[in-house]
C-alpha cells in the first residue's frame, strides 16, 4: 500500500506523522478526530492538566523516537505539531526525499 499526502516523500512522511499525532491527541483528550483544530489551546480549550500532559508526553515519546516536548513552550495544537513533526526533520534539507 502506498500513501501520498504531500508534494514529495517528505511531505507524505510529515502528513503521516501529523495523522499519528492527531490520533494520540484525540485519545488523550477523548475527542473525535474531526473535533481537532490547529488553533485549539491545550490548556484553555482542551483542559490539559499535569496528568494529561504527562500522558501525552509519554505517548509522544513512545511513537516519536523518545521525543519529549517542553510544554512550557507549547500552547496550541499547531505549536505541538511544529514541535513534533518539524523538529524531526529540522536538519534535513527539503530536497532530501527528492528523486
Amino acid at each position: 500500500m502506498c500513501i501520498k499526502a504531500g508534494n514529495n516523500e517528505l511531505g507524505s512522511v510529515k502528513a503521516l506523522m501529523a495523522m499519528s499525532l492527531n490520533a494520540l491527541i484525540a485519545e488523550v483528550f477523548e475527542l473525535d478526530l474531526d473535533e481537532l483544530d490547529n488553533y485549539l489551546s491545550l490548556t484553555r480549550d482542551l483542559g490539559m492538566d499535569e496528568s494529561k500532559q504527562q500522558e501525552l508526553n509519554t505517548m509522544i515519546a513512545e511513537y516519536f523516537d523518545n521525543l519529549h516536548i517542553d510544554f512550557s513552550q507549547v500552547d496550541t495544537l499547531e505549536q505541538l505539531f511544529q514541535s513534533v513533526v518539524e523538529v524531526e526533520f529540522e536538519e534535513l534539507p527539503e530536497t532530501a526525499f527528492e528523486m
